[in-house]
């Protein structure tokens, strides 16, 4: 038996040799598998045990700016973290953690922004953190270059804003200068007539002052006459320059209170070219908006079914209507329609576009019918829109009432 037992412990020795090695084998290869794993993986890969780097993989070097793993295994994880991030690294480190942002440092010193998941794992007899690290620094350079973008496109929008706004009040103020001509018109066809009164009464007074027939009571009704008369030319000249006032602020008004209005002012100039201008409308109709803008583009309208009807041939009555009436859903209904037989539906498109007109730059600037869509949409809310009817154009405005 004594002679056995040695060859017995060699024996077992051996097995446990033997078995030692394929156990190391096993390791190694699992070892290298596991290296494998982590240097396939997309993200940067950090095994640490004991709060030290023992293997990254090669996207992780390239992260922490490394030539060589040597620079980073062994050192402590903390050295690769910013200031203002250790105590939250910290904390996670001996935790199983979601996705979390913090600052990292490269192997030079240079901060850059991260994302850090980690797991704790048992392995090779040894528990060990596997972390994974995405740099953000492109994604967060993307971001403030998008941040900048935005800024300076909102930067861009507001300016064109502005330039939109700024040529809409040239537009304004062309238009105006236009209305002022169409206002003296309508100012000299309304003092046309107290005019020639005043000129029949100069030349009545001069006749019996020659006929020596001037006495206390012939110079009385001259001077209630004349004052009469000039106290009409005055008021004309109150209520054009009311009517044609930049409205300030919105008031609530009575649609056919105004309607009447800008019929009355335009009426002396249609009725001079034989044009019959006619209006009617429901009782009650309120809206609360700009009643002076309002009556502008009425106006607007007018003027430019005068001038359809002027260049109209043939031997028929020209006829100019207006109407107002209540529509649905408590709408206020304005249509204003003549007989000149039409719009080109060539033209149509472009009817209340800027500076268009068929009119020629001698008799048209192009403006109204654009200033009037941008009343009635724009600052009043409401909608404006042209058909050809059955005798000629139609135009409808549509505005939201008061109950």
């Amino acid at each position: 038996m004594s002679s056995l037992t040695p060859t017995i412990i060699l024996f077992c020795i051996g097995v446990i040799l033997l078995l030692g090695a394929m156990w190391i084998s096993l390791l190694l290869k699992q070892r290298q598998k596991f290296k494998q794993l982590i240097d396939f993986a997309i993200e940067g890969m950090v095994v640490s045990q004991k709060g030290h780097v023992i293997e990254i993989n090669d996207q992780a070097l390239k992260i922490f700016g490394g030539n060589d793993k040597q620079e980073i295994l062994g050192k402590p994880m903390l050295d690769f973290v910013a200031p203002a991030s250790k105590a939250l690294v910290q904390a996670q480190s001996t935790l199983n953690t979601d996705m979390y942002e913090c600052v990292l440092l490269r192997k030079d010193g240079t901060p850059f922004p991260a994302l850090v998941r980690g797991s704790i794992v048992e392995g090779f007899g040894k528990t060990m953190r596997v972390s994974a690290v995405i740099d953000l620094s492109e994604l967060k350079e993307a971001q403030y270059a998008l941040q900048t973008l935005n800024g300076n496109l909102e930067i861009q929008v507001q300016a064109q804003i502005e330039k939109n706004r700024q040529q809409e009040m040239m537009l304004f103020q062309q238009s105006r200068h236009a209305q002022m001509g169409e206002m003296i018109s309508m100012i000299a066809h309304q003092w046309r007539q107290p005019l020639n009164v005043l000129s029949l009464l100069a030349q009545n007074i001069v006749f019996k002052y020659k006929l020596q027939k001037l006495d206390e009571r012939v110079m009385d009704e001259f001077k209630e006459d004349s004052m009469r008369q000039i106290l009409q030319m005055s008021k004309t000249i109150d209520d054009f320059r009311d009517f044609f006032k930049p409205d300030k602020s919105i008031k609530i008004f009575d649609i056919n209170q105004q309607l009447a209005h800008a019929v009355e002012m335009v009426r002396p100039i249609v009725a001079a070219h034989g044009i019959e201008l006619s209006f009617q409308g429901e009782n009650g109709l309120k809206v609360e908006s700009f009643p002076n803008e309002f009556g502008q583009s009425i106006i607007n309208i007018l003027n430019n079914a005068k001038d359809v009807l002027l260049e109209s041939c043939g031997e028929f009555t020209k006829q100019i209507t207006v109407e107002a009436k209540r529509g649905e859903n408590n709408t206020v209904v304005i249509t204003i329609e003549d007989n000149g037989g039409g719009i080109d539906e060539m033209v149509m498109p472009y009817i209340f576009e800027p500076y268009f007109s068929t009119k020629g730059a001698k008799h048209g600037t192009g403006l109204g019918l654009y200033m009037t869509k941008i009343i009635i949409e724009e600052h009043m809310h409401g909608r404006i829109s042209v058909v050809n009817g059955a005798e000629g154009a139609k135009f409808e405005i549509v505005l939201q009432g008061l109950a």
